[in-house]
């Protein structure tokens, strides 16, 4: 490193200069790129075959891995690479879903109204880099937020390995995000196909990721042949800010970890500790030695540096005039100066946060502004992924305001028409027109992302008595002084019983309010939007009854409608409330029969006995698959009299993303979420629904009080506080168990199928020597019970098991081997 003594703030300018690129290197580089543009253009896959011939020495392409491919690759990755890529992937996933990206709305002058609505990118590019280090960090920070804006489809390239190969990594992080499908495309000739589009890989609108000067250089290209592209990527570059404080072989670690991205990455330590920055330099040339990549590294730091300043205040403004891509603030106290930070990509604050963590796990993302761009430019984000549209409406009032100046500056700028189009209107504007736009009713609501759906919802639902009711609300809730002293209104014990003292005496919250707003922000959604149940059956009763005017013995009434074989608790709802329940089954491979609903629910209009719930499970229950996302998202847009409700109680063991991310596109989206199932709480029948805040107000008038207990609700607080890291280790214990049964019974004599799930129990056919009746009975006389699913759709002769211990697993496999 070159070290520089208490430079002057007038060379600060040569010292913050990135390594220099050869200007005669960049213009035969981006010519190639240009033909590799206009062979795309021309030829279509057939040049990406060649290029990747070329290039990558792989015939054949351009290579499309599909789920099985995905699957395949993904089972050659090291077994605890699920448990890191599902631990990053959740803080990934909880950081950028919490990040406001909602619509806004203003009156800018009465009778002028101006709103913005955000709105996703249709499809998306990723590039991925492979090769021998497939970068499968940047799979997960690309396409979470991608998914998150509401995308309708993922292209990814990611360059095919030897004999065109996946890395199996960047497999099993696809597996994790529920990606089905990957292009083995890589360099320029990858970003160009994403750019124009050829008969295998689809154009996209935008292309995002990291690459080589090849895939920067063809990034930069983009626009002109009509695509987007992400920010400006150079060489990776961190500037550490250190005070003695600091521990020397924590910085030296720190610097090494960026240096050894590539040989023009570039790192820089400033410092007001002469001490430190020595034992710095030393440290860094110890710990180079033993590094693999150290002839990278070390290349790097030949042009990266080490700068003493007089005091941290110094060592600031240097930073800020750096405009480094990483910030580190290994200091005693890093909040003030991070409060003053304005150029960064992203900060890391005291000694205890390494830059590494951040471009694997902690949930920012790590695609970030390069080569001083971090002064202009953000880093990935969901908004990358999205476009703001803006709308303005104006009253007769509104225009009389504006007609003025509105002509006075098209005139002053000659354009005469533009000043006709106001003037023009004027002619029809009533007198009365402020009368008029006190009553005026925009036909345009901005806080709706589907307006339409909306108003066909508010048309059906709820049950007009719904609507008349009031909710619940306590004397506590009324009262509207200081903390109450004496609460003197419920009537309770305030000693309580024996047996629990007074810890439990008192009722509940009977709102729930802070459970509510933990579960909220866990899930990245409003608190209005999250309505805490007892038990998610609770929240399918309430929906029933909000939405379903029974009479179906009586031969009128609504309906709702199952797609078995589905969870049981759907007829039971229906039947409690006398409500028609409608069935159209999944089809053979257990997903959604599309033309068969759509006409059901037709059928249903016809007959005056229309659905007003569609019910899913995903991942299903009994099958234990995901329900395909594109025909759920069909059924939301096709149906906008129909709630559809997604019943996610199995969801943190499948890979795919959540539809709670997805609320603000359907308005007549609600999603079932639960304690029960991998967060293993059963017992406690805690639940929630998860909605939009005018349904959610429906439900709230029909909620008991107190439906969840003080006890629930105290514990369920306490769980949802834990790190999420935590859960994810149960559920991967989980699914490692699963995986095990699922191994162990495919070999069993008795057993014909395992079906492959995505949840915590598993769907097995069983043989016909011994029927699944029979198996049931046998097992059951021997302790050990399982589920009987044989007599619905598409299930005959199979049984569902949950996965339990592995002690109960192995009980049930010896019983099984016992039978044969």
């Amino acid at each position: 490193m070159n070290l520089f003594r208490f430079p002057a703030p007038a060379t600060w300018p040569a010292l913050c200069a990135r390594p220099a690129a050869d200007p005669a290197a960049e213009a035969t580089r981006r010519a190639a790129v240009r033909g590799i543009y206009a062979d795309v253009i021309a030829r279509g896959d057939v040049a990406l075959a060649e290029l990747t011939q070329r290039f990558d020495g792989v015939p054949g392409a351009p290579l499309t891995f599909d789920s099985a491919a995905i699957r395949a690759a993904a089972a050659l990755a090291p077994v605890e690479l699920r448990g890191a890529l599902e631990a990053a992937a959740t803080n990934i996933r909880a950081f950028h879903a919490a990040a406001p990206t909602g619509d806004f709305a203003v009156e800018t002058l009465r009778g002028v109204r101006a709103w913005a609505r955000r709105v996703p990118l249709r499809r998306v590019g990723l590039y991925v880099p492979g090769g021998s280090a497939p970068l499968v960090s940047s799979l997960l920070m690309l396409a979470i937020p991608a998914q998150l804006a509401g995308c309708d489809e993922l292209v990814i390239c990611t360059p095919p390995g030897a004999g065109g190969t996946l890395a199996p990594a960047i497999a099993l992080a696809a597996e994790v995000l529920g990606i089905s499908r990957i292009f083995g495309l890589g360099g320029a000739q990858a970003v160009a196909a994403m750019a124009v589009g050829t008969a295998t890989v689809p154009r996209c609108d935008k292309i995002c990721g990291p690459g080589n000067a090849w895939v920067d250089a063809a990034k930069r290209l983009a626009p002109d042949y009509g695509a987007a592209y992400d920010l400006p990527a150079g060489p990776s570059e961190a500037l550490v800010l250190a005070d003695a404080t600091a521990r020397p072989a924590w910085v030296a670690a720190d610097l090494l970890a960026q240096a050894e991205h590539g040989p023009d990455s570039q790192v820089v330590l400033v410092t007001d500790s002469e001490t430190l920055l020595n034992a710095v330099l030393v440290e860094v040339e110890r710990q180079l030695a033993l590094l693999p990549r150290r002839a990278v590294a070390a290349e790097a730091l030949t042009h990266s540096r080490a700068v003493l300043v007089p005091d941290l205040a110094t060592g600031l403004a240097f930073a800020e005039a750096y405009a480094s891509e990483h910030l580190l603030l290994a200091v005693a106290d890093p909040g003030p100066l991070a409060a003053q930070v304005q150029r960064a990509g992203s900060v890391f604050l005291g000694h205890f946060s390494p830059e590494s963590c951040g471009d694997y796990a902690t949930g920012p993302n790590h695609t970030l502004p390069t080569g001083g761009a971090a002064a202009y430019a953000s880093g990935v984000s969901v908004e990358t992924f999205t476009r703001r549209i803006t709308f303005q409406e104006l009253t007769p009032t509104g225009l009389q305001a504006l007609a003025g100046p509105t002509i006075a500056l098209a005139e002053a700028e000659g354009l005469q028409a533009h000043a006709e189009a106001a003037r023009v209107r004027l002619v029809e504007v009533p007198n009365e027109a402020d009368a008029q736009a006190a009553q005026s009713v925009s036909t345009v609501q901005p806080q709706s992302l589907n307006h339409s759906i909306t108003q066909s919802l508010n048309r059906t639902w709820p049950r007009p008595h719904v609507a008349a009711l009031v909710p619940y609300a306590s004397a506590r809730d009324e009262y509207g002084g200081p903390p109450a002293l004496a609460a003197l209104d419920a009537n309770e014990n305030p000693l309580g019983a024996p047996v629990v003292g007074a810890a439990w005496a008192r009722y509940p919250d009977p709102h729930q309010r802070a459970l509510t707003a933990a579960w909220a922000t866990r899930l990245g959604v409003p608190a209005e939007s999250l309505l805490v149940t007892n038990g998610s059956d609770e929240g399918l009763d309430l929906l029933v009854r909000a939405g379903c005017a029974p009479g179906a013995d009586e031969g009128y009434g609504d309906s709702l409608l199952a797609c078995p074989p589905t969870y049981g608790m759907y007829g039971v709802a229906a039947a409690s409330h006398n409500v028609a329940c409608r069935k159209v089954p999944l089809t053979a491979d257990f997903q959604l029969n599309m033309p068969a609903i759509l006409a059901d629910v037709a059928a249903a209009e016809a007959s005056g006995r229309p659905v007003k719930l569609l019910l899913l499970t995903s991942p299903n229950n009994p099958t234990g698959n995901l329900l395909a996302p594109n025909a759920i998202g069909t059924l939301l847009k096709a149906l906008p009299n129909v709630v559809v409700v997604v019943d996610e109680a199995y969801a943190d063991f499948a890979d795919g993303p959540t539809w709670v991310a997805r609320l603000s596109e359907f308005p007549n989206l609600v999603v079932l979420r639960t304690l029960s199932k991998a967060w293993g709480m059963a017992g406690l029948r805690v639940g929630a629904v998860v909605a939009s805040a005018e349904i959610l107000g429906w439900l709230r008038r029909l909620k008991p009080p107190y439906n969840v207990s003080g006890a629930s609700q105290a514990l369920a607080l306490q769980a949802l506080q834990t790190p999420p890291a935590a859960l994810q280790g149960t559920v991967s214990a989980v699914r490692t168990e699963r995986d095990r049964l699922a191994n162990a019974l495919i070999s069993n004599r008795l057993i014909e199928q395992v079906f492959p799930s995505d949840a915590n129990f598993l769907l097995v056919r069983v043989r016909p020597e011994m029927p699944a009746p029979a198996l049931y009975k046998a097992l059951t006389e021997r302790g050990v019970v399982v589920r009987d699913r044989s007599r619905e759709p598409g299930c005959a002769n199979c049984l569902r098991i949950s996965i339990g211990t592995a002690a109960e697993n192995d009980l049930l496999l010896a019983e099984i081997d016992g039978l044969m």
